[in-house]
């Protein structure tokens, strides 16, 4: 347990320097009045003492419930505070400490072994890694003179991830081979057969295997799957400059969470990139909540270009059918270059952030342009190139 002692807060600072100079007043001068004063501020301090004074021992405990959250998500801190003394301990302050702002949490008197919990809610508004703690149990005098504390608890981290949407793949992809990676995950379709399955309520009556329902008794349909995989590249633009508001930021993370997530749970390829910083991709793995720590902590730059990241991008995921480009309100001839380089091997398109009544002219020859100020129009937007 990690002790911290303060014997004086600022008025008892005060109140010391206060004493010393009447004092020293009082001796040169030879004033009984500033003796007196001295006196008192001496007496003062010295009953301060046995307020501070004493064991301060408690078993405190903290669990954040849950310890990873998405924005406007309800998170708790629960904090258990046992007696472990033979005798009653009478109610004490703890001083918690969230986001670096202390917050007072009374405790009530307490018996022999007794125990009491206390729960108090956390910040989630918006994305980023809230500091929870350390829990200070601390004594302190009438007047405010001493304080005393002790560190009952570690500091623990509750990761405020981005929002994600659940959006659709898009329909763009290459067959590695001529049949396709195909498996009871791909995607259902009518590209490649992939096994012989038992008939369910909605199956093309088309596909019925006739010769395999008489042999097993049971109608037997062939199961088709969509071969085609999109191995797609998101780069997310970090430039400050890129950005009227931190919201805007914001924005452009969920997008980008949104469409590296969504197609980790299709079980299709996906690259990240924040600018040319890479998150996952060919020569890096990262599963789901790798991802969105890693989107937790990004934070906007200055001095970087996009375009180029997203032209470097696309050299380094090799095979690459989509690029996604995640910007704010920024105009498209900034991307003319990159988009007339990338089409060539890849669809393009290009996401845009932008405020209310400030929207750019959104058009880019040879890519699609989707202009979004919430995470809901995007996914409708989305879904509408899909």
């Amino acid at each position: 347990m990690k002790r911290r002692m303060i014997p004086l807060t600022a008025s008892g600072w005060t109140v010391t320097v206060l004493g010393a100079v009447a004092y020293l007043g009082g001796w040169i001068l030879g004033w009984v009045e500033l003796m007196v004063v001295a006196a008192g501020c001496l007496v003062v301090l010295a009953a301060a003492v046995p307020f501070v004074v004493g064991r301060l021992t408690l078993d405190v405990s903290r669990v954040l419930e849950p310890e990873r959250v998405t924005v406007g998500d309800r998170a708790v801190a629960v904090m258990r505070v046992r007696n472990p003394r033979r005798t009653p301990i009478a109610s004490r302050a703890i001083e918690e400490h969230i986001a670096g702002r202390p917050v007072r949490l009374d405790i009530p008197p307490l018996g022999p072994g007794r125990a009491t919990e206390a729960v108090y809610p956390l910040p989630t508004e918006r994305r980023g890694v809230v500091d929870v703690g350390p829990a200070l149990i601390v004594k302190t005098d009438l007047l405010g003179l001493m304080r005393r504390e002790i560190a009952q608890t570690d500091v623990q981290r509750l990761w405020v991830h981005p929002r994600v949407a659940a959006l659709q793949p898009l329909p763009v992809g290459f067959a590695k081979d001529l049949e396709g990676p195909t498996s009871d995950a791909s995607p259902a379709g009518d590209v490649a057969f992939h096994a012989l399955r038992e008939y369910e309520l909605g199956d093309d009556h088309r596909h019925i295997h006739w010769m395999s329902s008489a042999r097993t008794g049971q109608l037997m349909v062939r199961h088709y799957v969509d071969n085609r995989r999109p191995n797609i590249t998101v780069v997310v633009d970090t430039e400050l400059d890129s950005y009227r508001s931190e919201r805007q930021f914001d924005l452009a993370i969920e997008v980008a969470a949104s469409i590296a997530v969504s197609s980790l749970l299709h079980g299709q390829p996906a690259a990240l990139w924040l600018d040319r910083e890479v998150v996952v991709g060919q020569n890096r793995s990262a599963g789901r909540q790798d991802i969105l720590d890693h989107l937790t902590l990004a934070r906007g730059r200055t001095g970087t270009d996009v375009a180029d990241a997203a032209l470097h991008a696309l050299r380094a995921e090799v095979g690459t059918s989509a690029l996604v480009v995640v910007t704010g309100n920024v105009p498209t001839d900034r991307f003319l270059r990159m988009a007339t380089v990338a089409r060539r091997s890849a669809r393009v398109v290009l996401v845009r952030t932008w405020p209310p009544g400030d929207r750019l002219p959104g058009v880019l020859p040879g890519a699609k342009v989707i202009d979004v100020d919430q995470l809901d129009a995007f996914r409708a937007a989305w879904s509408r190139i899909t």
